[in-house]
């Protein structure tokens, strides 16, 4: 338990979700893209007689099916892909077609460097619960060899009683099956029999071919009468190709068909987008920022296209003299909206704050924290980027906040602080 500055009796869960290098992915392999060698590696394994091919596809798959489900499915797909890139075409046993497939195909550790930057969320399946207690699903970013980012899922329950269970991950990984491939927009879809800890949502289309960062999560609420409260899950992420970043959205209303989206407008142009769970007089809203020093919001009808981001709030305090920035899509309280910030200060480090936002002109800060609620101590200051506390979104639960964060963007945690004394501890504007 932590007292700060505020006043506010923190607590700081046992729970670490740290890179782990054995949860991995098959991918295409293609040597150098070089036509002539993988033609090479190609007539190599075809001059092989057939019980050797039978003797070493024997032995790649007990290798790798323990590590993936339909492995023969992915050497398949690979042998296809490569085989017209060499422009081989022979006629082939279907053990050769898969040996050629297996030469193809890689291995990547997608959470081998880093498991960083959650959030969380009510889980879509709330049943066979005790009362009072809630499903959560949590987001990361996980990254890899090179520096690639993609999103793993992990479940537990929050308590009653103010305890948490996490859920076992899955030993496999999927990435589902993906179909209306644009740089606009493609869905994926996975198994309803498979785990949520084993859906990845891993890059696909070039605009985010070397990572997809910091997926902020909310349970987003349509209250129209027609729909009777119809609750879709919504995740602004930034995309990166290498030289350009892209605000791009996830949708799904089960965690099992995602829809991604690329965002458009000028209001669209930077990092850190965060949606309102709910239409504010009818419009949806936006928490970003434009200039990578202020907060700003912005209104729109339409949730692909964002224009006219006005400025919300400036860095004010010592701890927030370089940038002030969201740590996730607003939470709704009796209050409020609680926007929870990052700020950051001397020598690069990373707090977290909060501000209150009007219900209904949540372009008005009504109050603020003068102090962080968080900050890295001493067995959190080390790690990939040091110095560093963050936040994707928390979530609210029989009267505590709950914020899941990243230990300097390597390994995340969750901290537990009641929320009346988080919102008592606020200095009103």
């Amino acid at each position: 338990m932590t007292d700060n500055e505020n006043g506010i009796n923190l607590i700081k869960l046992n729970h670490e979700f740290v890179p782990d290098g054995s949860r991995v992915i098959t991918r295409y392999f293609y040597p150098g893209n070089n036509h002539e060698r993988a033609a090479r590696i190609m007539e190599r394994i075809c001059s092989l007689a057939e019980k050797k091919v039978e003797e070493l596809l024997s032995d790649t798959l007990t290798l790798f099916s323990i590590r993936h489900r339909n492995i023969k499915k992915v050497f398949y797909e690979h042998y296809e892909t490569a085989s017209v890139s060499a422009g081989i075409k022979k006629n082939l046993t279907e053990n050769k077609k898969l040996l050629i497939g297996a030469y193809f195909t890689m291995e990547y550790s997608v959470a081998s460097a880093a498991l960083f930057n959650p959030s969380i969320v009510a889980h879509p399946d709330q049943r066979d619960l005790e009362d009072g207690d809630l499903r959560f699903i949590q987001s990361f970013r996980a990254v890899g060899e090179g520096h690639i980012s993609s999103i793993l899922f992990g479940e537990g329950v929050l308590k009653q009683n103010g305890t948490m269970s996490i859920k076992k991950k899955s030993l496999f990984l999927d990435k589902g099956e993906i179909s209306h491939i644009s740089n606009a927009a493609y869905d994926m879809e996975f198994n309803d029999d498979s785990e949520i800890s084993s859906r990845i949502i891993f890059p696909v289309v070039d605009n985010e071919r070397m990572g997809i960062e910091d997926a902020r999560f909310v349970r987003f609420v349509d209250k129209s009468p027609v729909n009777n409260e119809k609750y879709t899950y919504y995740a602004t992420y930034t995309a990166y190709n290498g030289t350009e970043i892209f605000p791009k959205l996830i949708e799904t209303v089960n965690f099992k068909k995602f829809r991604i989206s690329l965002l458009r407008g000028e209001g669209a142009q930077n990092k850190g987008m965060a949606l309102f769970p709910e239409k504010i007089n009818g419009q949806y809203a936006m928490i970003s920022r434009q200039d990578n020093e202020n907060l700003f919001i912005m209104y729109s009808d339409d949730i692909y296209r964002w224009r006219n981001p006005q400025q919300l709030r400036t860095p004010e305090a010592p701890w927030e003299f370089v940038q002030i920035g969201n740590c996730g899509s607003p939470i709704k309280t009796d209050h409020g909206w609680l926007l929870l910030t990052h700020g950051v200060g001397a020598v690069r480090r990373y707090c977290m704050g909060a501000v209150l936002l009007d219900y209904d002109d949540p372009s008005r800060v009504t109050a603020y924290l003068a102090m962080p609620f968080l900050w890295p101590d001493e067995r959190e200051r080390n790690g990939y980027v040091p110095n560093v506390v963050y936040s994707s979104g928390g979530i609210i639960h029989r009267g505590k906040l709950i914020v899941p964060y990243a230990v300097s963007d390597t390994s995340s945690k969750i901290a537990i602080l009641p929320l009346d004394k988080l919102i008592g501890g606020m200095v009103k504007n």
